[in-house]
């Protein structure tokens, strides 16, 4: 096997055309993380492992593009830079990609066996992801997925989770069920509630003021996890709802808004808004920079902006405003 992959490696780095198709431009988001020789390697290493079961279009911003036709259409290496960061001894390197590629491809013979026209035979594995807009614009954008907008700025997009991957539905095998989306995204929420997450409260001094946040960990599933708050945490959640940031996919950042701590939300933003931008700077599938109101199951941004001295200035949503203000 290491002898083919080595072959593999020298023909497809020998072979102009496809030569001429691979951009090693380190992608912008990997600048700080990866050196264009570290990037080149995990490029040529899994063109050399795809080139054996598919045919290449080209490469670029961290996507490898199958040519047209195919039963995929690309492979995003986000996760596979991740693994490889992970990991300091770089000599095992090419073990980690071949290991990444090995349970793709067999999530995708799974796949194969799984009656997608069915809707009860794909239920089991439907999921949630919620990317940028600039992220799913840089993907195709929305016309051949399945998404709805639950946080401003963002994409919560219908997913298939099966064993070794994530891959998205297509608008195509969505339409074969005949079913309405609302009824679709509620059972993908209903899987993605079933998952174990850490979570965990502490109380914080924020100028004098004793502020409680809540948080919630889990790699694959905090985010969209969040998507159904009232119901999978409501000890997260006040009278008044909550203020919460989700600034990648593993991580949820809550604040409770209750009658008795009306205010305390603002305290929540200005102390955590710096890390919420590192962590959502630093994760290879970032989510949000914006907090939002979560009130009754919907999500509103709260505008927060700050001035030329670094002063946080936070702007309550109107409906929250009018819970505050409204009299007994």
């Amino acid at each position: 096997m290491r002898l083919l992959l080595c072959f593999l490696l020298v023909l497809c780095a020998g072979h102009p055309l496809l030569a001429q198709k691979i951009s090693y431009d380190v992608p912008a988001r990997y600048e700080r993380d990866i050196s264009r020789a570290d990037y080149k390697l995990i490029v040529d290493t899994s063109v050399a492992i795809i080139a054996g079961r598919y045919s290449i279009e080209f490469v670029k911003g961290g996507a490898i593009q199958l040519v047209q036709g195919s039963d995929m259409s690309t492979f995003n290496l986000d996760n596979l830079i991740g693994k490889c960061l992970a990991q300091q001894d770089r000599s095992v390197w090419g073990k980690v990609i071949h290991q990444h590629f090995e349970s793709l491809f067999e999530s995708f013979d799974l796949q194969k066996k799984i009656d997608y026209a069915d809707f009860e035979s794909v239920k089991k594995y439907l999921s949630l992801r919620i990317y940028p807009e600039a992220t799913v614009a840089q993907r195709g954008g929305t016309e051949n997925v399945v998404a709805r907008v639950d946080l401003q700025g963002t994409y919560t997009v219908l997913m298939l989770d099966v064993p070794g991957a994530f891959t998205s539905v297509h608008r195509k095998m969505f339409q074969l069920w005949k079913k309405d989306s609302a009824e679709v995204f509620r059972a993908a929420l209903a899987n993605v509630s079933k998952h174990p997450v850490d979570k965990e409260t502490k109380t914080f001094d924020a100028g004098g003021t004793p502020v409680e946040v809540g948080f919630i960990g889990e790699e694959d599933y905090a985010a969209s996890y969040a998507l159904d708050l009232q119901n999978n945490s409501p000890e997260f959640v006040g009278e008044w709802g909550c203020a919460i940031a989700i600034p990648n996919k593993g991580l949820v950042d809550v604040c409770k808004i209750s009658r008795e701590h009306p205010v305390e939300f603002v305290k929540f933003i200005q102390l955590t808004k710096s890390a919420v931008e590192q962590f959502y700077r630093e994760h290879p599938q970032p989510v949000s920079t914006d907090y939002f109101w979560y009130y009754k199951g919907n999500f509103t941004r709260i505008y927060v902006v700050a001035d030329d001295q670094g002063k946080v200035n936070v702007i309550a949503p109107m409906g929250l405003s009018e819970l505050m203000t409204k009299k007994e």
